[in-house]
């Protein structure tokens, strides 16, 4: 279990020394918890009715460009949004080969799954 003070820490060096996330910051700890488990629990749900509606692949296709954007987002040192934005513009720029990539990576882990069992 992670101690209280670095928490605190983190919370001051992600959210308010950066300004973003200061109305979260300032909640108390068990607010805080519920609001992300409320996320997690939402996020859970609409994962699961994308998949009954659209099918696996489309709930692959959405984990990975959440995995990219949040990649881009932490090794440049921009939000979540503006990341978005750049890998857009770069997916309308390099579409075909950008589709390939995909296509290729869960051909590779269907391959996997399937040979595991």
């Amino acid at each position: 279990m992670l101690d209280s003070s670095f928490i605190e820490m983190i919370e001051y060096i992600h959210m308010k020394r950066r300004m973003m996330g200061t109305i979260f910051a300032l909640k108390t700890r068990e607010a805080k918890d519920s609001y992300i488990l409320s996320n997690l629990k939402n996020t859970l749900e609409e994962l699961q009715s994308d998949m009954i509606c659209y099918g696996v692949d489309i709930v692959l296709r959405k984990l990975l460009l959440t995995m990219i954007y949040l990649d881009i987002a932490k090794n440049i040192g921009i939000d979540h949004h503006a990341s978005t934005e750049e890998l857009y513009y770069v997916v309308r720029k390099h579409e075909s080969r950008f589709h390939e990539n995909i296509a290729e990576f869960m051909d590779q882990l269907r391959h996997r799954i399937r040979n595991r069992h």
